[in-house]
Order: structure tokens, then sequence, then C-alpha cells
């Protein structure tokens, strides 16, 4: 039956995570619009349940933090569950579930990414990461499609914050078009033969949801039983979907014009045949966010590099985590002074 296979891959990913390391929570970020986030953190990163280890201990095990931010679609534990594994060798992870996906919640009328931005800031700021206090932490940040577009409003308002004990690293965006205008949507309903591209982005039914499949993936299934899309597009993109389709409607990145250059070592990944967000986007973005931007294309991969190409993607993205930074320790001070 497809509501099996569908409970069956939601518990294999998550079993990927928990392996990793990750532990599910969430913390209300803001109390006066009742704004929580759901998130999954390394456990290191959580309150403890033990009060044995000492400051020295926990000084010893501090590793560098990640952020994963998803896109539109399923779930984290979906998007990420190739990623988590490899990178949880190196970094402590936190995966946040953005406002209107899964069970976060805000009451706040606000409908950007730039809200998005502001709520993963405060959960990451806010001291619902004990983890991340007694000293500044240095924190990397990555973004999928829409997350990617969340990911660089979250690196500025973490940079005009000072960051607190965050000191922001390096930044990977992943077909993440954060020049896109109005132009752009035209382009991409055209594609998919729909009038608004809400409809394909957030389909209503399996034949929508298929057609957007086939435009995600360079290498589509070739089989995806109806049952089985009936309860995957039942339990993964049909909740919240009016207040999603806002959250479309209030993007700002529109032409462009809120963009300024990144002042952060920044990685474009692109799959090679991307049909959302052509390739010649990754340039385009590139010269938008300067000179400390630099742009990797990933081969025979579509708008998901990170589902289609796994292996290279996280080759690609731990070369660029791990290779020693080209600035010194005060890089993140002088990137705030420069966004204020």
């Amino acid at each position: 039956m497809g509501f099996g296979v569908v409970s069956l891959l939601n518990a294999m990913f998550r079993r990927m995570f928990t392996s990793a390391g990750l532990r599910p929570s969430s913390a209300t970020v803001d109390v006066d619009a009742d704004t929580t986030i759901h998130f999954w953190a390394h456990r290191s990163l959580l309150p403890s349940s033990s009060s044995t280890a000492t400051a020295t201990e926990q000084q010893q095990q501090r590793r560098p933090v990640l952020v994963l931010v998803h896109g539109f679609g399923p779930g984290p534990t979906w998007q990420w569950a190739a990623q988590v594994g490899p990178l949880s060798r190196h970094f402590d992870l936190v995966v946040p579930t953005l406002l209107f996906f899964g069970a976060s919640r805000t009451r706040a009328t606000a409908r950007s990414e730039a809200s998005q931005a502001a709520a993963v800031a405060a959960l990451l700021t806010g001291g619902h990461l004990p983890g991340l206090g007694s000293g500044r932490h240095v924190v990397h940040l990555v973004g999928a499609s829409y997350g990617g577009i969340v990911t660089y409003h979250l690196a500025r308002a973490l940079l005009r914050g000072g960051g607190g004990d965050v000191a922001v690293g390096k930044v990977a965006l992943c077909d993440s078009d954060v020049t896109k205008g109005p132009e752009d949507d035209r382009a991409l309903a055209a594609r998919g033969g729909v009038e608004e591209v809400t409809e394909l982005k957030l389909p209503a039914d399996t034949k929508m949801m298929r057609r957007l499949t086939k435009l995600s993936f360079h290498r589509p299934p070739m089989y995806l039983p109806e049952c089985i899309a009936r309860d995957l597009l039942r339990k993964s993109l049909e909740d919240r979907r009016e207040d999603k389709i806002e959250l479309i409607k209030g993007m700002t990145t529109a032409e462009g014009s809120q963009l300024t250059p990144l002042p952060l070592e920044t990685l474009i990944i692109w799959g090679e045949f991307d049909q959302i967000f052509p390739l010649e986007k990754a340039y385009k973005v590139k010269e938008k966010l300067g000179e400390k931007a630099t742009v990797k294309v990933i081969p025979n991969s579509g708008h998901l590099p990170s589902q289609e190409e796994p292996k290279v993607f996280n080759r690609v993205l731990l070369e660029f985590l791990l290779q020693p930074s080209d600035s010194n320790g005060c890089a993140t001070d002088v990137a705030a002074a420069a966004v204020k």
C-alpha cells in the first residue's frame, strides 16, 4: 500500500538522522507571535540530561556547527537524508523546519524568506541551543533552493545582529536563485505548462506533482504507483498550502532589488540540467554576491543534485567547508561591519 511505503521511507530517513547523532526538538523563538520552530540538532547542542561533563570536556567536544536549510517539498529529513551522515563526521548539525512546514508555526503575518531567516536566527542566538553558548562558535550555513534564499537572508541577519556566540563561517547556496524576479516565475510557469508558478511549486494533485518531479530531476523516477503518489502528496505536500502560496508571493528578491554582495566565502552549487533555475542563473547569482562567491556545477543532475548525485554533492560541499578559510579569525567582525 502507498501508506506503508511512504511511512517506511519517513521512518528510514528519521533513522538516518538519529544515526548521525541528531535528535528532534522544538523551541518557541518569539513568545508574542507564538513562533515555534521544530528542528533536528546534534545532541551536544541540546540541553543535557547529565551534569557530569566538565566545562573542559565540553570545550574539547566542540566542533564547528553546520546549519542545513531545506526548500519546498517534503520535510528536511527527506531532503537532507543523504547528507547528514557524511557531514556529521565533521560538524555538529542543526536542521530547522521552516515556518509553515511540518509543525513549525507562527501567528505573525509576515510571509517572506526574510521572516523565515529571522526565526532561524532567533533559534541560533536566543539560547535555545545551549551547546552554542560559552564562547563564540563557528557556524556554517547551507541552503537548497528556497532554503538557499532563506540562507542568504540568515547570513545577513546574523552578521547585522553581531551573532552573539555565533561566528558566521562559510555559506553554500544550492540551486538557489537569489536574483529571481517575475520574469523567472513566468518562464518557469511556461516550462511547467501552468498559468501561475504556485500551481507547479505547490501541486494540488498527483498529475501536477509528477510534472514538478519531471522538471526537478534530470533523471526522474521511471515509475511511481498512483497510490504512493497520492499518499506522498497528502502527507508531505498538501499541509499549509495557502500559507506556502503566500510565502512564494511574499518573496522580496524580485529582480535582485534587495540583493547586495555577501562578505563571506560562498559556494554556489548548481545542477547542470536544472530546469527550475537554469544553469545560467548560477553565474548571475555569483555576479551579484561578489568576489567571495564561486560556482561549482554538479554534472548529470537537475534542480536537486543533493539527491540525484549525493556522493558528488557531498564531496564538493565538504571540500569547500573543510578547506582553511582565506581570511583571519576576525572575518566575521569585518563582515558584520560591512553589512551595517
